[in-house]
């Protein structure tokens, strides 16, 4: 048996991940601009893994700490690993994660989708995103737990009634 001293596994594996935002055209679907930024993960991201693998009584529940929803919103400041919430969420046009998520295990990714249609959230400038755990009290609320797991801000996107949001996230685990 190997005995790793000073940097252990744990601490080399870095999360990495990438947001990309599809703006559709709302009649025809079809693609009129794509941005695509690299995601920054929070503090908190690495808290919730380490809860989620060690499953203590002291922990919050596996249900809690699951990603449950992603967030828009618009502000322009840049994102922090100390990030624990938007800076401007309209939270009008938050989308719960629960039958969005899909592991790939050929390359390990999770890819995380939220729409926001043609007919929401109209009239804000879109600037930022983030994915959020559920919290204790997941009802589309804001509950006590809640954790910010990433945040990232884009170029901005005024929305209009013409036009719909694809949010992509993607998350990987690498060494």
């Amino acid at each position: 048996m190997q005995i790793i001293q000073g940097n252990s596994l744990l601490s080399r594996m870095r999360m990495v991940g990438v947001l990309t935002i599809h703006v559709r055209d709302a009649k025809t679907n079809r693609v009129l601009r794509t941005i695509v930024k690299r995601n920054t993960i929070t503090f908190a991201a690495g808290d919730i893994v380490r809860a989620l693998l060690s499953q203590r009584a002291t922990d919050d529940t596996a249900a809690e700490l699951q990603l449950g929803s992603m967030r828009f919103g618009t502000s322009a400041t840049s994102p922090t690993r100390y990030d624990t919430d938007l800076l401007g969420e309209v939270s009008t046009v938050r989308r719960e994660l629960s039958d969005a998520k899909k592991v790939n295990g050929v390359t390990g990714e999770l890819s995380l989708r939220a729409t926001i249609e043609a007919t929401a959230g109209n009239g804000n400038t879109y600037r930022e995103a983030g994915l959020f755990t559920k919290g204790v009290s997941w009802n589309g609320a804001v509950a006590g737990s809640l954790q910010c797991f990433a945040r990232q801000v884009h170029a901005a996107i005024e929305k209009t009634g013409s036009i719909a949001l694809e949010y992509n996230w993607t998350l990987q685990f690498t060494v």
